[in-house]
């Protein structure tokens, strides 16, 4: 008897355990306005978040409007930046993820509260204009979508580790994926190649 109740409460405690880290799982903070700057510190970009809630994955009926918006800066001689471009980005509400080449190339990845689904790549030219905007089904072949892991909102098919290809000059983007794979866009051209297990590659050419 006094084992059966053990193995009860046991149990109580896995579960009790498990929940709220279900239930944090697809917690996001509510989006604000971010910036990024390059390396050198030629460019800026300010990100303003978007309001078309209803074209995000699981907020159909909600409201749709203004999706959000990248405002394009440049240093001067005098040191001050002057606005090139405010131009609409792929997203309904924000990315999540950005990078900003030497050579004024904007990068996002990922969707607020939607990784995974919609535009989950995009390349800006410093005048704002896109240049490429990837879907995951444009990324993987059929089946490798069907592998992504996924939550209640997301696809999580993108790692935290990204950033740009040493020795590139900033003109090649590396990201890390949920399977060990590599993905490098190269810019200007916006054009991606994969490579199986370029992890390692990558971890090979980063050491000294």
């Amino acid at each position: 008897m006094g084992s059966k109740i053990l193995n009860i409460a046991i149990l109580l405690i896995v579960v009790l355990l498990l929940q709220p880290f279900t239930g944090l799982a697809d917690q996001w903070p509510a989006p604000k306005p971010q910036h990024v700057v390059s390396t050198n510190g030629t460019y800026l970009v300010r990100i303003v978040p978007g309001e078309s809630w209803g074209d995000t994955f699981g907020f159909t009926g909600s409201k749709k409007g203004a999706y959000a918006r990248g405002e394009f800066y440049k240093k001067q001689a005098d040191r001050s930046f002057t606005l090139m471009a405010d131009a609409p980005l792929q997203n309904p509400v924000a990315p999540v993820h950005l990078l900003l080449s030497d050579q004024g190339y904007l990068v996002t990845f990922d969707n607020w509260h939607n990784a995974g689904y919609g535009k989950a790549v995009a390349i800006y030219k410093p005048n704002g204009a896109l240049l490429r905007s990837y879907e995951v089904e444009e990324l993987y072949p059929a089946k490798r979508v069907e592998e992504v892991p996924q939550s209640v909102s997301s696809r999580h098919w993108l790692s935290n580790n990204h950033g740009f290809y040493p020795g590139s000059d900033e003109r090649m983007v590396y990201a890390y994926d949920f399977r060990g794979g590599l993905f490098l866009f190269a810019l200007p051209t916006g054009n991606f190649e994969y490579l199986e297990g370029g992890q390692q590659q990558l971890l090979e050419t980063m050491k000294p």
